[in-house]
C-alpha cells in the first residue's frame, strides 16, 4: 500500500499518475476519471463501494489491488512489485498471482520482491539474490530450492555476478 494516498479516493489513487485522459483546459473531467477507476475496480476484482470511496477504508488486499491497478493504468511496460502479497489474506495473494501470470503472459517485465521463499519459487521464471548489495546469483526459478536460495542470500555458495 506504499505510494497510496489513503485519504483519497480510489478514482484518485488509480489515476494520479496518468491524468492526461481525463483534464481538459486544465481541469480533471471528474466522469471520465470515475469511468476509468470503475474500470480497473472490475478488471481487478477491487471489493469497493465504488470509485468515490477512500482507498484507507479497503483491505490490504484491495489496497495492494489499486497500487497495482495504478501502475496498469499508466501502461507501464515494467512493473517493480516490492512485497505485493505481505500482510494480504490468502484470497487476495491468489489474485495477485493470477494478475502477475497474465501479465508476464502480455509481455510485460516484473520485478517481484519477496522475502517469502515458496512465493519466490512459484511465481517467478528467474530468481536473482542479492547479498550486501550485490546480485550473487540469478537462474531459472527451477534451478532453486528454499536452502540455496538462503546459502547465496547470506553470502555463502555462488561468487558474485559482475
Amino acid at each position: 500500500e506504499e505510494g497510496l494516498l489513503l485519504n483519497r479516493d480510489l478514482a484518485d489513487n488509480l489515476t494520479l499518475t496518468h491524468f492526461g485522459p481525463f483534464t481538459r483546459a486544465g481541469l480533471i473531467a471528474r466522469g471520465k476519471q470515475l469511468d476509468a477507476a470503475q474500470h480497473w475496480i472490475e478488471k481487478l476484482q477491487v471489493k469497493t463501494q465504488g470509485p468515490t470511496q477512500h482507498v484507507g477504508e479497503l483491505s490490504g488486499g484491495n489496497q495492494q489491488k489499486i497500487a497495482i491497478g495504478r501502475l496498469l493504468h499508466h501502461q507501464a511496460d515494467i512493473l517493480l512489485l516490492d512485497e505485493p502479497t505481505r500482510g494480504i489474506d490468502i484470497g487476495s495473494k491468489s489474485q495477485i498471482y493470477q494478475l502477475v501470470d497474465q501479465l508476464a503472459l502480455k509481455g510485460k517485465a516484473i520485478v517481484f520482491v519477496s522475502s517469502y521463499l515458496p512465493e519466490l519459487l512459484g511465481v517467478c521464471d528467474t530468481i536473482g539474490v542479492m547479498c550486501r548489495g550485490h546480485i550473487r546469483a540469478s537462474r531459472p526459478a527451477s534451478q532453486w530450492t528454499e536452502q540455496t536460495l538462503i546459502e547465496v542470500a547470506v553470502g555463502q555458495g555462488e561468487e558474485t555476478l559482475k
